[in-house]
């Protein structure tokens, strides 16, 4: 059987990896050559609709689709897929956590919240509302949902009690919850829950 030859550009790894996710300083090798062949990556993700964003100071890079028109058209490569109420929620839970605690700290040190944390924030957001015991019931299954979409990351904690988990708040929840965003969002929450 004939070997056949491929001419494979010397970045070609860091753009699966890009189209699998975000990417992170933390994997060196994929961080250092993201940033030597930066211009080639993003000049060749242009070309099939998607912008490279890439955040030094933070640590991470990820691609977002190109808007063709006003309408927000794209080429339609990566999915959108429509969020929860419950996810929404999260999202402006952990977006609004991570703005007050770089407001909080002198230096570039990680976020890192506990499971107690996130039910003690959610109960105040719920005061008297219906809701509430369903998504506390249902909280590991949306805080799991939170480190799928890359703003949550699991840090090794003893013992196997979910309770006891412990996650660093990824800051690339910045860019993809935007300032805009943060307030649509929280406009569509105080639709929902008068209407509850």
């Amino acid at each position: 059987m004939e070997k056949f030859e491929c001419n494979l550009a010397p970045y070609a790894t860091v753009v699966v990896k890009l189209l699998q996710g975000p990417v992170y300083d933390e994997a060196k090798t994929v961080w250092n050559e993201l940033l030597l062949y930066q211009k080639q990556i993003s000049m060749y993700l242009e070309q099939i609709g998607l912008e490279l964003i890439v955040e030094k100071n933070d640590g991470y890079s990820f691609v977002r689709q190109i808007e063709l028109d006003e309408t927000g058209k794209t080429i339609g490569l990566i999915r959108r897929l429509p969020l929860t109420f419950e996810q929404t929620l999260l999202c402006v839970l952990l977006r609004e956590w991570i703005d007050e605690y770089e407001t909080d700290i002198k230096e570039n040190e990680a976020l890192v919240i506990s499971h107690t944390d996130f039910r003690d924030r959610i109960e105040v957001f719920f005061r008297e509302s219906s809701n509430k015991a369903k998504l506390l019931k249902e909280l590991d299954k949306y805080i799991k949902d939170m480190v799928r979409f890359g703003f949550l990351k699991p840090i090794d904690s003893e013992g196997d009690d979910s309770q006891a988990l412990s996650y660093e708040v990824k800051r690339i929840i910045k860019s993809r919850i935007t300032s805009e965003k943060l307030e649509e969002f929280k406009a569509k929450l105080q639709k929902i829950s008068q209407e509850a």
